[in-house]
């Protein structure tokens, strides 16, 4: 089953603010599909997730950049992750928006110092050239700076052993800081471990997750493009003109959930919609602690939508590969050009966020997934039909426990 997935990837990573694709339109209408509150809006925000709304800009601008390494410094690559990023351009062509330089959303966001320090599973066994201490475990930190490194200075897009720099520059950060801070911050509030600023708190996951303050005018599951009406991220919501970075604009996770949402919309089975399952336990758990009461259940509700996108993306990556591989003798060997190493590196990326947080997965569970997708695209490694069956066992790990139907999981 082949997928379209090159608007979240890209030969030159196209997720989600690609120079004049999706980011055209700025009308305040659109066609939602039924299934939504129009008038549900995050309101009353401490005005404080400038940071996050920064770090979502910040991991598609480095994923564009190593993409295009050679065109980009491992200077400009640095000083990006580090936070030397004040007048800099924002990586938004294509639309009208209020803010120009990163500085005038948040000053200094250094993302590098946001990232989970924890190893990464099974990082031990990248191989030479994929890491920079070939044997141990890394970080996060420490593969981005390798691969930064590689990029700027080799001028590569991919190294020998078939690693997309890109993706692992844009989905590496989608992990950590994005998703592992966010879900970190909700999953305190579910567990009420939150006991001051909490509006604060909440604002920040809002702001890790992505979404516009308000949602419908933005979907579109049955005619839209990939769950997007019209195919817009960026609205003009108010009318002055302009599109507001930190409210009329759908980030990365966001648009996942909504894409993933409208894939298991259009099956004959079960449609979760995890765009507005979290968005709207989001925008209620917002007024629980404006109101001084207990958004702990809502708290859980948004995370575990966002934990099921994770895996979800996960399955939609394997997908592409098989798609790819079905076309194959069962018996040759994996060879490059036999599958798409930006799916291959997304897979990979994302089965690595689920060590950031999951709450279905045991180690050896999650492990296993991390074998079967492999340590690099195997070529010369493996035959097509054996690639084929560990890429089916991570699948079915995640459809157990997720409890995923059968019917979504062919679609996404």
């Amino acid at each position: 089953m082949q997928r379209s997935l090159f608007r979240y990837t890209t030969a030159f990573l196209l997720p989600l603010l690609a120079v004049g694709l999706v980011l055209t339109g700025c009308d305040s209408t659109g066609s939602n599909g039924g299934g939504g509150d129009e008038t549900a809006t995050f309101e009353y925000p401490s005005n404080t997730y400038g940071t996050e709304a920064v770090t979502n800009l910040l991991a598609f601008d480095l994923g564009v950049r190593v993409g295009n390494a050679s065109n980009n410094s491992e200077t400009v690559l640095d000083e990006l992750y580090t936070g030397t990023i004040n007048g800099k351009t924002l990586p938004t062509s294509g639309i009208s928006a209020e803010q120009s330089t990163y500085g005038d959303i948040a000053s200094g966001v250094d993302i590098s110092s946001l990232t989970d320090d924890a190893s990464l599973s099974l990082s031990q066994n990248l191989e030479s050239g994929d890491s920079p201490n070939p044997g141990s475990q890394i970080t996060t930190d420490q593969m981005l700076k390798y691969y930064f490194e590689r990029a700027g200075s080799e001028n590569i897009t991919r190294t020998d052993n078939g690693i997309v720099l890109s993706q692992f520059a844009e989905k590496m950060l989608l992990g950590t800081p994005l998703y592992g801070q966010g879900a970190a911050i909700l999953s305190d509030f579910a567990n009420e471990n939150v006991s001051s600023n909490r509006a604060e708190q909440w604002d920040a996951a809002f702001g890790y997750f992505g979404f516009p303050r308000t949602l419908e005018p933005y979907l579109d599951y049955e005619n839209g493009e990939e769950g997007l009406a019209d195919g817009n991220i960026a609205r003009d919501i108010d009318g002055n003109g302009s599109v507001d970075l930190t409210s009329e604009y759908v980030y990365t996770w966001a648009a996942y959930a909504i894409e993933r949402s409208a894939a298991a919309s259009s099956t004959d089975g079960p449609s979760p919609d995890f765009a507005r399952n979290a968005f709207n336990a989001l925008v209620e758990g917002r007024e629980d602690i404006e109101n001084g009461e207990d958004p702990s259940g809502h708290a859980q509700t948004a995370l575990d939508a966002w934990e099921k996108v994770v895996a979800v993306n996960v399955i939609h990556y394997i997908n592409s590969m098989e798609g790819a591989l079905s076309g194959l003798d069962d018996g040759k060997t994996v060879a490059q050009g036999d599958i798409d190493e930006g799916a291959w590196g997304e897979a990979k990326a994302f089965a690595w966020s689920l060590q950031y947080y999951n709450s279905e997965l045991n180690t050896t569970q999650l492990n296993d997934i991390l074998k079967d997708v492999g340590n690099a695209p195997p070529y010369g490694e493996v035959t097509v039909s054996d690639y084929e069956n560990d890429l089916a066992d991570a699948t079915q790990i995640l459809q157990d426990a997720y409890e995923f139907s059968n019917s979504n999981v062919a679609a996404w």
